[in-house]
């Protein structure tokens, strides 16, 4: 059985891909309280789930987000050693994520028009590539998992005002659909691949209401998001891939 250790497990993401990559895989969750008892040991597959996942916040908090985001990153590639290192990034390190059409992972970066988010991303994939010689990057739409505590769908169960309008379209992915692209990618040996996971297609806030049996608040100061990026490359060996509604439904 692989040795596979996620960085980040107690996290969001990371608690679900240890619950459910724990099924297959001889699974450790690292994360800042057994890290340096951790440090210098080998495992099969590192998954580094870890990391700012604030974009406002990194936005504001550029150097921060850097320490958190970046160098985070850079100290894990050589704190532990691995066969195969794999990086859940962000669709914000496309200048445009709001259409297929500018978001094809080959799709060359102009670093010097990305938000500071999205640019401590870019890094750390560079670094990742630069390091690792198998290795695996997946820009990850919004995620949908139990322990979800951000977001607009986070905002809507906690009955919390809204930050973005309804004419928003964001594309959603659920975590146990996250483990099971990287469980297929595992079985396939894809390595040296940056992909875009998401669903197919986008969902459109004006159809909320169809799950939500309440008034839902819109804040003052919300704004119009568009996030899709293009799955062409994820859909050609996942064949599994749902739309973002059908994720939404699963998570609900």
């Amino acid at each position: 059985m692989k040795s596979l250790a996620i960085i980040g497990g107690s996290g969001m993401l990371g608690s679900d891909l240890v619950r459910y990559l724990g099924k297959k895989f001889d699974v450790l969750s690292i994360d800042r309280n057994n890290y340096h008892s951790h440090e210098g040991k080998f495992f099969d597959v590192l998954i580094n789930a870890n990391g700012n996942s604030r974009r406002f916040w990194a936005n504001q908090n550029p150097v921060d987000d850097f320490l958190a985001s970046t160098l985070s990153v850079y100290k894990s590639i050589f704190d532990f050693s691995s066969d195969f290192y794999v990086y859940i990034s962000s669709p914000d390190v496309y200048e445009k994520h709001s259409s297929p059409r500018y978001t094809m992972e080959e799709r060359k970066i102009n670093s010097g028009n990305l938000e500071p988010y999205g640019f401590n991303k870019y890094l750390s994939e560079l670094i990742v590539k630069k390091y690792k010689k198998k290795y695996l990057i997946l820009r990850c739409s919004m995620i949908l998992g139990k322990k979800i505590k951000k977001g607009p769908i986070y905002d809507i169960i906690n009955n919390k005002p809204l930050f973005i309008n309804l004419d928003s379209k964001l594309q959603l992915v659920t975590s146990q659909a996250i483990a099971d692209i990287i469980e297929k990618v595992l079985e396939k040996s894809i390595v040296g691949e940056t992909i875009n996971v998401g669903g197919r297609g986008s969902f459109s806030f004006k159809k909320i209401k169809k799950y939500i049996d309440r008034e839902i608040e819109i804040s003052r100061d919300s704004k119009t998001q568009i996030y899709e990026m293009n799955i062409e490359k994820l859909k050609g060996f996942y064949k599994k891939l749902k739309t973002s509604e059908e994720y939404l439904k699963d998570f609900f």
